[in-house]
């Protein structure tokens, strides 16, 4: 069994998740690819995943992406940019 603190990556490999920045809500209204820039340098241990908002995603949650929800019109980002190492159920 693996331990409290073990993350495995949506690659199979085991990262690090408690290193390096989680949240980016000051990328809210960015555009895209600039938004993708900054999360990828800001924490090199992540992928930040375009796609737009609203949009039907794989319901895994993975430590080392980040879901970069953006309008299709604008070109903008349309949500807080995250991480999603931990599911969390709704009302938690």
């Amino acid at each position: 069994m693996a331990q409290q603190n073990d993350c495995w990556g949506c690659t199979g490999a085991k990262v690090d998740c408690d290193v390096g920045k989680t949240e980016w809500p000051e990328l809210v209204g960015a555009k895209v690819m600039d938004a993708k820039a900054t999360i990828e340098r800001e924490n090199p241990n992540v992928v930040a995943q375009p796609i737009p908002c609203h949009r039907y995603r794989i319901q895994d949650c993975c430590c080392n992406r980040v879901w970069l929800d953006y309008a299709e019109d604008s070109g903008t980002v349309c949500e807080v940019p995250k991480t999603h190492g931990i599911p969390r159920l709704h009302g938690d």
